[in-house]
């Protein structure tokens, strides 16, 4: 069974807010309804719970990079993917097997559109937070 969170808020009548997207939520959440963050130490430490916790920060991470860090480590980590899907195909080229083919088109494709996704997130950043405040 899960804690209850935020008890005292309940009573108040007020809501918490997320602190990403400054959204309101209900006492007893433990994610936020707008952005998917995590509100409660039991949505980061529930054994179930943790994955959605952990997959808010990969979403952070490719939507909202914040550091050329992680878009570095963005393209360490997909540009050996896309690597390794391009190899597959060149490499299978002789033998003709169209299951490998799929598999490692998929991958580089994959591989490609998150390297592109982040890195375009970090370089026009500014421009978007720029007309949302407008």
């Amino acid at each position: 069974m899960s804690p209850e969170p935020n008890k005292d808020l309940s009573k108040a009548g007020e809501k918490p807010l997320c602190l990403g997207c400054m959204a309101p939520n209900e006492p007893s959440a433990h994610f936020c309804v707008k952005c998917g963050a995590p509100l409660t130490s039991y949505a980061a430490t529930g054994p179930f719970e943790s994955r959605f916790a952990q997959g808010h920060a990969f979403r952070q991470a490719a939507e909202q990079p914040r550091k050329l860090i992680v878009v570095l480590g963005v393209w360490l980590f997909f540009g050996m993917l896309a690597f390794g899907g391009i190899f597959l195909l060149v490499a299978d080229a002789r033998d003709g097997d169209i299951g490998l083919r799929i598999i490692a088109g998929f991958i580089g494709a994959i591989s490609v559109a998150m390297i592109w996704k982040t890195t375009r997130n970090y370089f026009f950043r500014g421009k978007a937070e720029k007309k949302h405040d407008a």
